[in-house]
């Protein structure tokens, strides 16, 4: 049973390092993709460079609107300090990319057993939006990265300096990206309900220990340095007050003036105003809306949903060759007229067609995959990852857009749900048996 099991994982690491060379082709083929984000990240990095220091630092408190997100901007900075190039990092984003395939499937077999876990892992892989996102210097490859190790440590470990370590990693999740709460309350939920009761808390006991640590010596060190208690990016309500007025749109509204006067964004003498003041100015103003129209603000959420879900090509533009031109880093299907324009399409649309029925692939089937769930009464293997998708899914429009972007954090757990159903139906049995 021992050596069958350490086949199984063999198996595992091996197609995960298959993937991770394969990852380093198309970095080496298509090289460094820019991203809007990360333009703006490598700025920062250079400007706390001139300032001796780590981000954040003074210089971009003051007459800046929110601390953006602080481990992958001091990343690049120690790889331009290192290496006086960001290429490194890129190498790194593909480590981390494939042992997250290989975190997921090792995740999905203790939740649903091998053959979900080889599916999980099969798709994931495949699946196209996931082969040119390491080539982009962006924060949520890391962010699911060190949260997929923290889920797994939870999921297999009673050892408390191993749970504390959870923790920490959860903690330097959060730094790369604030959105560890979406893995960590379903997490809770999903063990709280399945296993001992007793041993769920004193793990999470732990775990919290740890998280706690980490922010601290965080928090700590940026009081020291800035005078601020900062351990996160602090751009909450930077992002709230942008859909806090009457008749807001739903949908992401790109290439507008962020700070027009006539919106609740605009404040006079802003470059004069720390990030702080900003953000005490615009959650008074959201509080203030909010308290006046909260059911005008809850009707948006199913549109902001849409929006987030409504495709999944947004790493697919590092393939083009105007990659590297601001206004061309997008693509653009006709999706209405497809059968009229199809001798019209580039190669690039081809694939991100091709693409987009994956993805909807994706979703029917892990669609079906709860359906059969609810039916059977069996929601042991599959509610953690449906927890994940619809409380994570949730919680971000709540505060912001659906940008679709902003359901990357799910995708895996999305694919994990959708390898269920393909187990389903390539063996025809019930979700419990023949794991």
């Amino acid at each position: 049973m021992q050596d069958s099991y350490n086949k199984i994982n063999h198996s595992f690491f091996f197609i995960s390092g298959i993937y991770f060379v394969f990852l380093l082709v198309i970095l080496w083929l298509i090289g460094y993709t820019p991203h809007n984000d990360s333009d703006g990240y490598i700025e920062y990095a250079y400007q706390c460079i001139e300032q001796g220091e780590i981000y954040p630092c003074n210089a971009l408190i003051t007459g800046e609107p929110f601390i953006w997100n602080i481990g992958i901007i001091n990343l690049i900075l120690a790889s331009f300090v290192m290496f006086k190039s960001y290429y490194p990092i890129l190498f790194f984003m593909c480590f981390m990319k494939a042992t997250t395939a290989l975190l997921l499937s090792l995740i999905t077999k203790e939740l649903a057993g091998y053959k979900v876990a080889f599916f999980t892992l099969l798709i994931y892989i495949l699946y196209p939006n996931n082969w040119a996102q390491s080539t982009m210097l962006m924060s949520e490859i890391p962010m699911v990265f060190l949260s997929m190790i923290a889920l797994f440590i939870i999921l297999k470990s009673k050892k408390p300096y191993i749970l504390i370590l959870s923790g920490i990693l959860f903690g330097i999740a959060n730094w790369f990206r604030p959105t560890i709460i979406t893995y960590i309350i379903p997490l809770f939920i999903f063990l709280f309900i399945y296993k001992n009761k007793k041993e769920v808390l004193r793990k999470f006991i732990f775990m919290i220990i740890g998280l706690t640590s980490i922010i601290l010596i965080i928090g700590i060190d940026s009081k020291i340095r800035t005078g601020h208690f900062i351990y996160k990016a602090e751009s909450f309500w930077f992002n709230m007050v942008d859909h806090c007025y009457d008749s807001s749109p739903v949908k992401p509204h790109y290439n507008t003036d962020m700070y027009a006067k006539d919106k609740p964004r605009y404040i006079e003498n802003m470059e004069q105003k720390t990030c702080f003041e900003c953000s005490e100015i615009w959650r008074e103003r959201s509080i203030k809306w909010l308290k006046n129209n909260p059911l005008e603000y809850l009707s948006k959420i199913p549109g902001r949903l849409y929006y987030m879900y409504m495709n999944d090509m947004d790493n697919l533009w590092a393939f083009s060759s105007e990659k590297h031109i601001p206004e061309k880093r997008n693509i653009q299907v006709p999706f209405r007229s497809i059968l009229s324009k199809s001798s019209q399409l580039t190669a690039l649309q081809w694939f991100a067609l091709l693409s987009t029925i994956i993805y909807y692939s994706i979703i029917t089937m892990a669609f079906l995959s709860v359906v059969r769930s609810i039916k059977r009464k069996q929601f042991n293997s599959i509610l953690f990852p449906l927890l994940i998708v619809l409380l994570g899914s949730i919680a971000i429009v709540l505060a912001i857009h659906g940008e679709t972007r902003f359901k990357d954090p799910f995708m895996p757990f999305i694919i994990m749900m959708a390898a269920h159903e393909i187990k389903n139906i390539l063996y025809k049995t019930d979700i419990h048996k023949n794991k």
